[in-house]
Formats: structure tokens, C-alpha cells, sequence
């Protein structure tokens, strides 16, 4: 069986096929919604644009505040070192002090309680003892 070709005519009238003229008031429309759609995508590109740079700024700024955290933390520890250094000899001092005035104290109790020895009989004592 062979296929038949069939033929449809349009239903359109021939004068749609032709081009037609546009009428002057609907070419100065389409002039101008052509004119609004350039100047719609190039404020659009720009935003575009824009957004893509701050979007750069926005990472630069993280970078610079992660970079900047580090060096706060680094100062921090650094300080904090310099302070336990600090309360590490102020705590040698309350603990060594004491010692050192009780020493002292000792001292000038045995003093007091003793009088001194002249030197004759500081040197006879050795001699004796």
C-alpha cells in the first residue's frame, strides 16, 4: 500500500503571508519597548556586575577576618603565656617568702634571747666545744 500525500491548504488568507507594513505608531511602540529592554538588561548586567563584586568583597572581608582571628588567638595565648609566667614567679614568691621571713624571724628571735659573746669568749668556746 502506498502512502498518499495529502495537501492541506491554509486556512490563513494569502495576505497574512506576505509581510505586512507595520503602522507608524506601532513601529515608534516597538521601537520604544525595544529601547526599554537594552536599558533593562544593561542596568541588569551592571547589577549583575555588582553582586558578583561584592560577592568578591564578601569573601575577602572573610578572609581578612579569619586571618585576623588568628592573630588575635596568637596574642592572646602569647599574653596569656606572659601572664602565667607572672602569676607563675608572683606564686614562687608567696611560696618562697614565707620561708625567707620565718628564717629571718628565727634569727632575730635566737638573737635577742642570746646576747652576743665577746670575742675572748666566743674563741674560748671553740676552743671548749
Amino acid at each position: 500500500m502506498a502512502t498518499s500525500r495529502m495537501t492541506t491548504r491554509s486556512t490563513r488568507p494569502e495576505t497574512e503571508e506576505r509581510p505586512q507594513e507595520v503602522p507608524p505608531s506601532m513601529e515608534k511602540k516597538l521601537d520604544r519597548m525595544l529601547a526599554a529592554l537594552t536599558e533593562a538588561n544593561r542596568k541588569a548586567e551592571m547589577a549583575h556586575d555588582a553582586v558578583r563584586s561584592l560577592r568578591e568583597e564578601v569573601a575577602e572581608v572573610r578572609r581578612d577576618n579569619v586571618r585576623l582571628e588568628g592573630l588575635l588567638a596568637s596574642e592572646a595565648r602569647s599574653e596569656q603565656r606572659g601572664d602565667d609566667d607572672g602569676e607563675d614567679q608572683q606564686e614562687a614568691e608567696r611560696h618562697y617568702a614565707p620561708a625567707r621571713e620565718e628564717t629571718s624571724t628565727r634569727e632575730e628571735q635566737q638573737s635577742r634571747t642570746r646576747p652576743p659573746l665577746p670575742e675572748a669568749e666566743s674563741g674560748r668556746q671553740r676552743l671548749e666545744g
